[in-house]
Formats: C-alpha cells, structure tokens, sequence
C-alpha cells in the first residue's frame, strides 16, 4: 500500500480535486440547459439529451474499464480520464452544433467511466482498509459541495459570458486543475495490471457476495431517482411549488448529502459497510413512501430531505462494500459505477410510468426495488468490515 511507503500530504486533496472534476459538465448541462437549447435552435426535449447520452456512454464505459483496469496501470487511467474531461470541456464550449455538442458529451462520459472508478480504486491503493471508509466519505461531501456550490458559480460565469465561458471557466478550469494535480501529486501505485485480462472478471463472477454488491446496487441506484430527480416534478405538480421554492429545497438536498457523508465515517466505523448500507435503503425506502402519500408540503419536503441523507451513508457505505470484496478492485469498482450508470438510466426511465399511471404507482416501484436491494445485500454480500 503506497501511503505505507510514500506518505504524502496531496493524496486527499488530489483525489478530491479530481472527485470534484467529473461534476462541472453535468452541473452546466442542467442549470443552462435552456440556455444551450436556445442558442442551437433546437426544443429543450432534444437539448436534455445530452445527459441521458452522458449516462449511457458513462455506462458503455464503465463495462469496458472492468477489462481496462486490470490491464494498466490505475494512476495513468485517471490521468487519461481527466485528459478527457478537460477536453470535452473545451470542445463543448466550442460546438457549433447539437451534433458536435453530443460528440463532446460522449467524451464527457467516457471520461466518466474511466475517472469514477479509478478514484475509488486508487483510495484502496493509498489507504487502509480501516480508512477507507473515511476517505470515500469525504469524497462523497466534495460531490455534494460541487454541486451546492456549482450551480451559483456556473449562473455567474454564464451571466459573463453565456453558456460556452461557463464550460471552460468552470469545467474546463477543474477537470484541468484536477489533472495537474494527478499528473504532479499523486505517486505512482504498485499496480501495474495483469497479463491475464480475464482474471479479474473472472475473480468477481465467482463470488457471489461481491456480484450481490454490484447487484444491489443497480437496485439502489434506479430506486434513489424517486428522491434525487423526480421529487422535484412531483412537489411542482402536486402541491405547486414555485421555482424559486423548488431550488431552495434542490439546495437542501446537497447539504443533507453533505451532512450525511460527513457522519458516515463515525457510523461506518461503528455498524461495518454491510449493515450501514443496508440501514440506508431501507431509510430510502421509508422517505419515499412517505413523500409520495404526504398530506402536507412540509412533511414532504422532511422526507425528501431526510432521504437524501440517509443515501448519503448508503452510497458511501455501498462504495466501501464493493470495494472490499475482492482483490481486483479496478474491475470491481468499474462493474459498481456501471450499475450506477445503468440504475440511474432505470430509475429516469421509469418515469414513463406517468404517462399512464400516477406518482404513488412511480413511488411504490422505487420503493420495491430499493427494498430488494437491502434483501440482496443481507442475504448475497458478506460481511466486510473494516480491519487495519
């Protein structure tokens, strides 16, 4: 383990800061989606595309990094990666078109794939097992700050200089600062790959708790859009919350996210990965219902809030898992942001569901798979904690 050999006070905030770079694009997409679609000429129905393209290519990805990572080596991947990002970056403030844009956002999601994965995958390379829970715990609140804090900034940028500045003053600017920091901070690991590509693979399809774990959390990932995505439409039509209404409670969810990864750490140490994770879906589960049958706007807005925190311990608990249950630790991490990818494209999907049923139909699916998800991990994962 390298932090064993090589102490060196950069590994966090380098890991951070290249945590902090697979954001920016997305958080751009999202806040000036009008924006974007207007300046193109083309319906915000096909500019939204961008992010479902994201996803999927994300997706793609992250299959073909399980063979990848157990070939090369894991800082030079990351390295690759963040290369990527800043570049889509780049060509998408550039893109005089939809198409290129979507060229450019293919970029992005492979970037993606190969940066998610590898981050995780290099904490168990610098870190203890014992503290790595602690690590990706503290990844988990620099996602949320980025996009606390992403959204104001990327408005500012956008009121400059439109659409085009705020994905290189912004995207551009951290996926480069993350990629200096990699090139520069970070050590080089011991991992070097093996001859044998198919050994990993191998390694995980054989063991059944660790394909419980990925398992689980496809499960997790679909189910968790009922309170990161589609609360938002479900409070504007149900009770008609505002804009403005709607982007405050939007900002409550990151500080619940942020606040929950913050306490992950102490309750890790004290529950173990497992039962953390489990405690957390079925928390989501609970938050679901209850938002989707509330009788008031308040205690909608509780659920939703307190449900984003308590995903908060199961996504960072859910991460220490997988990244406990085998030796090939690329692969692994590379299959668990693929069912990631691949739950969140699911849960966004399922949405087609309103077109001819209602919001408590939508909430109860999520809620089942969220609830199968706890009942794969009790009776299919094993149990890891963690050990010095």
């Amino acid at each position: 383990m390298v932090n064993e050999n090589k102490p060196n006070r950069l590994i966090l905030p380098s890991l951070l800061i290249a945590t902090l770079s697979t954001y920016p694009p997305s958080i751009v997409a999202a806040v000036l989606l009008t924006e974007i679609s207007n300046d193109l000429n083309i319906p915000i129905g096909i500019g939204g595309q961008i992010r479902t393209t994201a996803s999927v290519v994300a997706f793609l990805g992250s299959i073909a990094m399980t063979f990848i990572s157990s070939r090369y080596n894991y800082k030079r991947l990351l390295t690759v990666g963040l290369l990527i990002i800043a570049s889509s970056a780049v060509a998408s403030s550039l893109a005089p078109s939809f198409t290129v844009l979507i060229l450019a956002t293919i970029l992005t999601g492979a970037g993606m794939a190969i940066v998610v994965p590898m981050i995780t995958t290099l904490i168990a390379e610098y870190y203890s097992e014992a503290e790595q829970g602690r690590v990706i715990s503290l990844m988990g609140m620099g996602g949320g700050f980025g996009f606390l804090l992403g959204g104001t900034i990327v408005g500012q940028i956008a009121e400059v200089g439109g659409w085009r500045l705020a994905y290189i003053g912004f995207a551009g600017t951290l996926g480069a600062l993350g990629l200096i920091f990699t090139y520069f901070a970070l050590p080089d690991t011991e991992n070097k790959g093996t001859d044998d590509i198919a050994t990993g693979i191998r390694e995980i399809t054989s063991n059944g708790s660790a394909v419980g774990c990925i398992l689980s959390n496809l499960l997790a990932s679909a189910a968790i859009q009922g309170l990161y995505f589609w609360c938002f439409s479900f409070l504007r039509e149900t009770f008609q919350t505002s804009t403005v209404q709607t982007g405050y409670i939007f900002t409550g969810t990151a500080v619940m996210f942020i606040t929950g990864s913050y306490i992950t750490t102490p309750i890790l140490a004290k529950l173990g990965p497992r039962l953390t994770t489990t405690l957390g879906l079925l928390g989501t589960s609970i938050c679901t219902v209850t938002y989707n049958i509330a009788p008031t706007l308040s205690i909608a807005i509780i659920a939703i809030l307190l449900g984003n925190l308590l995903d908060a311990l199961r996504y960072n608990a859910h991460n220490t898992l997988s990244l406990q249950q085998t030796k090939a630790k690329g692969s692994m991490m590379s299959l668990h942001n693929a069912a990631s990818n691949l739950g969140y494209s699911i849960g966004g999907a399922l949405g087609a569901l309103l077109l001819v049923t209602g919001w408590q139909t939508l909430g109860a699916i999520l809620t089942a798979m969220s609830l199968l998800a706890a009942a794969t991990i009790q009776i299919y994962v094993k149990k890891a904690e963690p050990r010095d």
